[in-house]
């Protein structure tokens, strides 16, 4: 499947794209020239996770310094843990790790907090007693039990902990915290005061209400830490899957100022649901964007692109092709052909859909879909690295409800010299094709239905609700023919704060400042 999409940028160079929230990636324009080659990857390579742990993201870091990437993955487990996975150098991960964890991850983040030269793990444990931990490295890829940094009586946890962002908020050389609160519609910031008693200590400096506009649940779910205003101060991006809103939260010397709410636009005639988000220099200027998926109820997917205007505001929005099926919930953004420029990942549910898309064309965002396998069931979370040691981007992904982390080995003959040799064949009229390599089974080739509620409490069904219901999904969904798909969702973690059924929804303008 090959599929040639232009969107021009109103100014700049476009450059790539991809999303799925985390750390983003700047890239200048193209420097590719000539005929390119159609990304080329491997068949899946799966390896299962235990029952009953359902995967809901992982970061990529070598833990053991072994010189293969390795995985630290968050889930929601009735079996209380979370795991860490080595990689084996040829796109497969075996058990490394497993820790304890009672109560549901939906995020971390790994990084040294503590200053002693080891990866820790930072989380947040979800459901009736909400705390903030860190899994403190002890070396050689190995982690401590968890240490409680905050909870609801120790530092003020807030309702329903969900995404965590690690950065240097207040500049005072260590790393400090930031979490989003799903169900209390507010994110935590929680200042790292150093070592203390044998142990190091956080105290929450902020807790910034999000959601400003009226008529229904924000569900803040994703939070991104970058420099939006150039000022050398850590900002934080959010988005509201409820709200289908970006919120910036401008960070002034340690200080946050109240949020700036950008609403994804209108693609045709629906207003798409945003699962996620992720900062990069989209359009070459300099700058960090937010990219996001854009999830709709017609069939063909999209992805946005939140502009910054140089001062942290979101000026402008464009929109690009996402998977051709299924509902969007993640992608993710990496050259994959080593020509410079940023090639798209994007990932799908029901069924579970990965699309890989080329960038083309300098001064414009152009890709071809080279292909897009179905298999599984809902791409949660996708990422790229070198897996195997050849020096070019291989995709590594997580299917939530089948258990699995899944790779797909990069066979692109890269630009700059690295990497595999593709095999492939001239078609006719002179482009390239592969043959598909053999994918797990998909749930059909068609869109299983949704529930058709109202989860997001705005008095309309849409798809910001398909979104919400998406990111509530903790147990395996059935193909066709058997129990219903909305019949298989795990009980609610919390209830939402009620929001008044009088309150009026504000007029909005597209891709404008709430």
């Amino acid at each position: 499947m090959r599929r040639s999409v232009p969107v021009i940028l109103a100014r700049g160079v476009a450059s790539g794209l991809g999303l799925c929230a985390g750390v983003g990636l700047g890239f200048a324009a193209s420097t590719a020239s000539g005929q390119e080659t159609p990304l080329v990857f491997q068949g899946n390579l799966f390896d299962q996770l235990p029952e009953p742990f359902f995967p809901t993201m992982f970061r990529v870091r070598d833990l053991d310094g072994d010189g293969f990437v390795d995985l630290a993955i968050a889930g929601r487990d009735p079996d209380d843990r979370v795991m860490t996975r080595r990689g084996t150098g040829d796109g497969r991960f075996v058990p490394l790790q497993t820790l304890g964890a009672p109560g549901f991850i939906d995020w971390l983040e790994v990084a040294d907090v503590d200053g002693d030269g080891d990866d820790d793990m930072v989380a947040a444990w979800r459901g009736d007693v909400p705390r903030l931990v860190c899994y403190r490295g002890i070396g050689i890829g190995l982690f401590d039990e968890a240490t409680v940094l905050a909870d609801i009586e120790l530092g003020g946890v807030g309702r329903d902990p969900q995404s965590v962002a690690l950065g240097d908020f207040d500049r005072d050389g260590d790393i400090d915290i930031a979490v989003s609160n799903y169900i209390g519609q507010s994110l935590d910031v929680f200042s790292n005061r150093g070592a203390q008693g044998g142990g190091f200590a956080f105290e929450r400096t902020a807790r910034i209400r999000l959601a400003s506009f009226f008529g229904g649940v924000a569900y803040p779910r994703v939070a991104a830490a970058g420099d939006m205003d150039g000022d050398g101060d850590l900002d934080l991006v959010v988005n509201e899957v409820g709200g289908t809103r970006l919120a910036v939260l401008r960070n002034d010397g340690g200080r946050f100022a109240r949020p700036l709410e950008y609403r994804a636009p209108e693609i045709g005639t629906e207003r798409p649901g945003v699962s996620g988000l992720e900062l990069v220099d989209v359009d070459g200027d300099g700058d960090l964007d937010a990219f996001c998926p854009a999830l709709l109820l017609t069939q063909t997917q999209k992805v946005i692109a939140f502009l910054n205007d140089g001062g942290g505001r979101f000026a402008q929005t464009v929109v690009g092709e996402g998977s051709p099926t299924g509902y969007a919930f993640c992608a993710h953004m990496a050259d994959l052909d080593g020509d410079g420029d940023g090639d798209a990942i994007s990932g799908a549910a029901l069924p579970g859909t990965i699309a890989v898309a080329r960038r083309t064309g300098a001064g414009a965002f152009t890709f071809e879909v080279d292909f897009a396998p179905q298999f599984g069931q809902l791409i949660r979370h996708l990422d790229a690295a070198d897996v195997d040691g050849d020096c070019d981007l291989d995709i590594v992904g997580i299917d939530g409800p089948a258990r699995t982390v899944f790779v797909r080995r990069n066979a692109t003959p890269q630009q700059q010299g690295c990497g595999g040799v593709a095999a492939w064949t001239a078609a006719p009229g002179g482009t390239g094709s592969v043959a598909p390599a053999p994918d797990a089974p998909a749930i059909g080739p068609a869109r299983a239905p949704v529930p058709q509620v109202d989860r997001n409490r705005d008095g309309v069904f849409d798809a910001a609700d398909v979104a919400v219901w998406l990111g509530e999904i903790s147990r395996p969904m059935r193909a066709a023919g058997s129990a219903p798909v909305a019949t298989q969702l795990a009980t609610p973690l919390a209830t939402p704060l009620a929001t008044p059924a009088s309150a009026p929804a504000p007029a909005a303008t597209k891709g404008g400042a709430r």
